[in-house]
């Protein structure tokens, strides 16, 4: 994890941050978790936030992420959530048909402050493998113990 430089400071912040869909239906298959992660890059783009890795499983989503200390992790949260939602809807309508017109995320949201060393390395491989199947099929999910 490298130290970012802002206006008048030096920082190293990163989250690890998960979300679910609506309901929690599975409907990040297919194209759709390419075309979110797509997404969530331009967002960064645009709002100069540091998204090291983005991950989907169907029902949820897991971001690696970075943001300036001016931006509140709340802020930052509520930015990826509803441009990404808006932009979803715009590509996927029968999306918002299928969640009865409403939002495409639920409400709440997990995050996590993670600190340079060991931990950041495994946070990085466990959002890069979400949806993943194995050789077998089946989707491996990998488990973080505290």
């Amino acid at each position: 994890m490298e130290v970012e430089k802002g206006g008048h400071c030096k920082y190293q912040i990163r989250y690890h941050i998960v979300w679910g869909v609506k309901y929690a239906h599975h409907i990040l298959i297919g194209e759709r978790p390419k075309f979110l992660k797509q997404i969530i890059l331009e967002i960064a783009e645009r709002y100069e936030y540091l998204i090291e890795a983005v991950g989907t499983d169907g029902n949820h989503v897991h971001i690696f992420a970075g943001a300036h200390p001016a931006t509140s992790p709340a802020k930052l949260i509520q930015t990826l959530k509803s441009i990404s939602a808006k932009k979803m809807f715009e590509q996927y309508p029968k999306i918002k048909k299928f969640l009865w017109g409403g939002a495409l995320w639920s409400i709440g949201y997990y995050i996590r402050t993670v600190t340079d060393g060991p931990l950041d390395g495994v946070i990085k491989m466990y959002i890069e493998e979400q949806g993943k199947q194995t050789k077998k099929g089946k989707v491996c999910q990998l488990k973080l113990v505290p």
